[in-house]
């Protein structure tokens, strides 16, 4: 049942060797120019710059500068590198704009480098429970957790992608539980309300040391509690962009995040936090490629001078093609480095991380195709592993879905967990929504003829026919065959057009498209409304406050992906009564419950409904047993709709299951659990 998407995934694996293969001559002239360019650079640099000149690799996969700095290219620009793999860096989840710096506090980034002189951040009024839970009981002292997230992005601070709503909210969630709670990230820029701890730690990587100084910023999550969030600043941060700009990788990724690896392990050690510093005893959360050196030193280096002997390291995907992956030597004709390179007493564990690129990568037959994929390591040396839906958590174990690692997921899968993601339920909120205002009317599961006005303003503000009758069916993603957004254009002529079996269910229906990708799926949508005035809405783009309110006055959403570790947009949906039609894989497989009419009482069976196959016939299935019931069943939609909206996507709920793992990791000896130093 997982053909059809099988074959589209090597189908893109083979056009993109190919491309590379064309690229190799160009790719060969520009590593020998970016070596000199850098050995000048860095030759000249002054007094501030860190280190030596880097290495650098170009086999058509990558460019790889490791000793990070400030500047690391002519003209004090850093050196920007194609993606290794040739997998470019996209969101995960819902969000459609391009990578940011920040997320939805962007005002909150000051033009200055000097503390003082910025403006805290207003603290919002604390809002009652969406759900309107009562007051949870005080954990016991014995209960509770020291909880580190590191994570290489933390929202709304620095954003691409779902990482960053999961170390914000993930966290919230976990110390309103009562848990004492630490994020760590990289202080890409100068952030409003953050104080200087005092605290600078030096590490030796590649026979230089490197300080970084850590600052502070406390989140009050309500009743006394709060999160601890701990930024790592060092010049290599300091940029245009997290991990590259122009769809371009820093060439000195690898450097930049082992050393934010090392601050990260130190914080809990030395960062006074309410004037106590977490400890030794903590479990450490990191999260994908970017925090794989993590285990590797906790194990390698902490453990071997026995410190953190009780701390545990959880390991979290995100996206398993997101590998992380370094050549090694990093580039032709260069020494290998080692792991003692990075500040490691041995290369021990090197292993762990060891991968070969397929003879069909290769630039050319003397290339060895030799590697270091983080993701990989972090797989193998974590005491445990969590992944973001447990469909996903099965997926990843597959040769269509682990991305070539599926032998390296599961000889872990006796420590495998998989947690589906929550929802910031005060953002979405229906009966308090701040992008619902008049002619929008707020709605809950109790009273859901709000939610006729809003569809009634969608379609005004869209240019839509203003009918209460038709099914609006919406779709909100990126334009790209991830999304199954060709899906979308193969069967659109079938929804659109007249119903061939003559029950009238296609052809008089109303479609609204948003989204941002490819060009060819952006002229799609342009064609599409251009051909069906008054029916048919494509919006090229993204807007958060459409967003929401496309959401709110749907009827039906449309989930097609051929692949989704989570996904957000069907969770917004059920919490909105807007019924998910669903590719059944990764996190859509969990969060929808299929609907059986057969079953439909008051507190009756299903959310949405869920196709096996990518395809169009899938699509179709899906669709056509929605609209049926939501034009011939009035009375079972209706259910439908409050039952989607009783669901519970809390990241309270997530975080409990989060606490089991701690707990279960904690309860286990290391999985890596080295001899220690004699001396």
């Amino acid at each position: 049942e997982r053909g059809a998407e099988s074959r589209f995934l090597w189908q893109e694996l083979d056009i993109e060797r190919t491309r590379r293969t064309r690229r190799k001559a160009e790719m060969l002239s520009r590593a020998l120019l970016a070596a000199i360019a850098c050995h000048l650079a860095c030759s000249a640099s002054a007094a501030g710059s860190l280190g030596t000149p880097g290495r650098l690799q170009m086999r058509g996969r990558s460019a790889m500068r490791l000793r990070g700095g400030s500047t690391s290219g002519m003209g004090g620009a850093p050196l920007l590198v194609k993606p290794v793999g040739g997998i470019q860096r996209t969101n995960s989840y819902s969000s459609l704009d391009e990578s940011l710096l920040t997320g939805e506090k962007a005002g909150k980034i000051a033009d200055v480098a000097v503390p003082e002189e910025l403006v805290p951040p207003v603290e919002p009024p604390a809002k009652p429970s969406a759900l309107g839970e009562t007051k949870r009981p005080e954990l016991a002292e014995a209960d509770k957790l020291s909880i580190v997230i590191i994570s290489s992005e933390v929202s709304p601070y620095s954003k691409s992608g779902g990482l960053a709503d999961v170390a914000d909210k993930l966290g919230s969630a976990l110390a309103k539980l009562g848990h004492r709670v630490m994020s760590v990230a990289p202080m890409y820029k100068t952030y409003a309300g953050t104080e200087s701890t005092g605290v600078k730690r030096t590490f030796g990587l590649f026979d230089t040391g490197h300080t970084v100084e850590y600052c502070h910023l406390y989140e009050d999550v309500g009743e006394n509690k709060g999160v601890d969030h701990i930024f790592v600043k060092h010049p290599c941060y300091d940029r245009a962009g997290m991990y590259g700009e122009g769809g371009m990788d820093y060439g000195d990724n690898l450097f930049r995040f082992a050393l934010f690896a090392w601050a990260a392990l130190e914080a809990p050690l030395v960062v006074p936090c309410g004037g106590v510093p977490f400890g030794e005893d903590v479990v450490f959360l990191a999260n994908d490629w970017q925090s794989g050196f993590v285990p590797l030193i906790l194990s390698s280096h902490y453990r071997r001078y026995k410190v953190f002997p009780k701390a545990r390291c959880v390991f979290d995907i995100h996206n398993m093609g997101y590998q992380g992956p370094f050549p090694n030597p990093p580039f032709s004709g260069s020494e290998p480095f080692s792991f003692c390179d990075f500040g490691l007493r041995d290369n021990a564990y090197y292993d762990r991380f060891f991968w070969v690129y397929p003879e069909s990568d290769r630039a050319h037959a003397l290339d060895k195709g030799e590697a270091v994929k983080l993701l990989k390591g972090g797989i193998e040396m974590s005491d445990r592993v969590v992944t973001v839906a447990p469909s996903y958590k099965d997926e990843i174990m597959t040769v269509e879905g682990a991305w070539g690692m599926e032998d390296c997921v599961r000889q872990r899968f006796a420590h495998l967990d998989g947690i589906l993601n929550g929802i910031d339920l005060d953002e979405w909120n229906p009966m308090d929504d701040e992008f619902l205002k008049a002619p929008y009317k707020p709605y809950n599961a109790q009273d859901i003829s709000g939610k006729d006005e809003c569809k009634r303003a969608l379609q005004k503000q869209l240019g839509l026919q203003e009918r209460k009758d038709v099914p609006l069916v919406c779709f909100i993603g990126r334009l790209a065959p991830q999304k199954g957004v060709d899906l979308i254009e193969e069967i659109f002529p079938w929804l659109m057009g007249h119903d061939p079996t003559g029950k009238g269910i296609t052809g008089d229906v109303q479609l609204v498209m948003m989204g941002s990708g490819e060009e060819r799926y952006s002229n799609f949508l342009r064609r599409a409304e251009l051909e069906n005035k008054g029916k048919v809405c494509g919006y090229v783009g993204f807007k958060r406050e459409l967003e929401h309110q496309i959401i709110a006055g749907a009827d039906i959403l449309l989930m097609p992906s051929r692949y989704e570790p989570c996904g957000l947009p069907q969770l917004y949906a059920q919490r909105y009564g807007t019924v998910p039609v669903v590719h059944a894989t990764g996190g859509l497989k969990d969060s929808v419950v299929q609907y059986n009419p057969f079953q439909d009482t008051d507190t009756g069976y299903g959310t949405g409904w869920k196709f096996d196959c990518a395809d169009a016939e899938g699509l179709k299935f899906g669709l056509w047993n929605s609209l049926n019931t939501y034009k011939n069943y009035k009375e079972s939609w209706k259910k439908l709709v409050q039952r989607c909206m009783l669901q519970d996507f809390s990241w309270e709920k997530s975080a409990l299951k989060y606490v089991e793992v701690f707990k279960k990791a904690k309860t286990e000896p290391p999985y890596v659990n080295p001899w220690p130093f004699e001396t």
